[in-house]
């Protein structure tokens, strides 16, 4: 049996959020939304040597109330820590702690570069994808800068993404219009993706939706919107993008999969998190809580994005 193991490079992260401490990062919502989609054949691996327990971090408990001054202690220096502040059109993050990961090994059938602040080079993010037939590259820990104790967005190092792309590979690089700060960064982006077609460029607008362009075709996927905390939103969709492109759907309609599911994920949130395995199987499958929008030709400039989101 063909079996789906995500390589998830960020480091384990810890949110505390309104005084109750909550996991968090892309591995804890990857494994979350495969299971919420109630996925039978995969595992989420952190490729590296950890120091955390990983079958603690990885539990689909969300916020904790209790956590025992042990275990607390044993993770402390094994995880990011940020303050967030979460609201449903602003966030704001104050990083408490970092955590510096060393040697990677690659080994799974698809990687999720999901970096919270940064923990990767750019010679070891080429040298991850090369690992992959399968690679969704998140400019967010790229994107965001360390400044005092706050975490401000969009680096120029985010740029330099252009040396990656391979024709043989599925490689996509995802950004947020969160991590985005001027139009000036967009229209580089646009750029870029022009220039290495072969490369998927997907940029995320929270509720109003996914743009893909990718060699000459565009799209854009928006999901039923929910009034609900957006956190772990764009993870949860790399992670079903590239766990449908890996069962065989071609890039639009895992999108709209991924997009569909994310949706059910937010709205459940708390019953998803609390063992909810297989809440939300029929949104995934059927897609129908999001809707796909062919844009005719490719897109690659500002007023054909900022379009297609209106």
């Amino acid at each position: 049996m063909r079996r789906f193991i995500l390589d998830v490079f960020s480091s384990p992260t810890l949110d505390f959020i309104d005084g109750r401490l909550c996991r968090g990062g892309p591995a804890y919502y990857a494994n979350l939304a495969l299971q919420a989609i109630g996925a039978l054949d995969f595992e989420v691996r952190l490729p590296y040597d950890p120091c955390i327990d990983t079958s603690w971090y990885l539990r689909t408990e969300w916020c904790l109330d209790n956590i025992d001054s042990n275990i607390m202690a044993s993770i402390r220096g094994c995880v990011t820590m940020f303050a967030l502040e979460e609201g449903i059109d602003r966030r704001r993050l104050r990083l408490l702690k970092r955590y510096k990961i060393e040697d990677v090994y690659p080994g799974g059938v698809a990687a999720l570069v999901s970096p919270v602040l940064y923990e990767y080079g750019f010679d070891v993010v080429t040298r991850i994808a090369s690992h992959y037939s399968l690679s969704i590259l998140d400019l967010q820990g790229f994107a965001r800068l360390h400044d005092g104790h706050n975490v401000v967005s969009f680096s120029e190092l985010a740029l330099q993404f252009a040396s990656i792309a391979d024709s043989n590979r599925f490689t996509s690089v995802k950004a947020s219009i969160e991590d985005i700060n001027n139009m000036l960064m967009l229209e580089r982006l646009l750029n870029y993706s022009s220039s290495f077609s072969n490369t998927a460029l997907i940029i995320t607008n929270g509720p109003k939706g996914v743009f893909v362009t990718y060699e000459d075709y565009t799209f854009i996927v928006k999901p039923r919107p929910v009034e609900n905390m957006p956190t772990g939103a764009g993870d949860m969709l790399a992670t079903l993008i590239l766990y449908s492109l890996w069962s065989g759907y071609d890039l639009d309609y895992s999108v709209l999969k991924a997009a569909s599911a994310v949706s059910c994920i937010l709205e459940r949130r708390d019953k998803v998190s609390d063992k909810g395995y297989n809440l939300c199987t029929n949104a995934y499958t059927d897609g129908h809580r999001a809707k796909l929008y062919r844009l005719p030709g490719s897109c690659h400039s500002i007023d054909c994005v900022i379009s297609a989101f209106e």
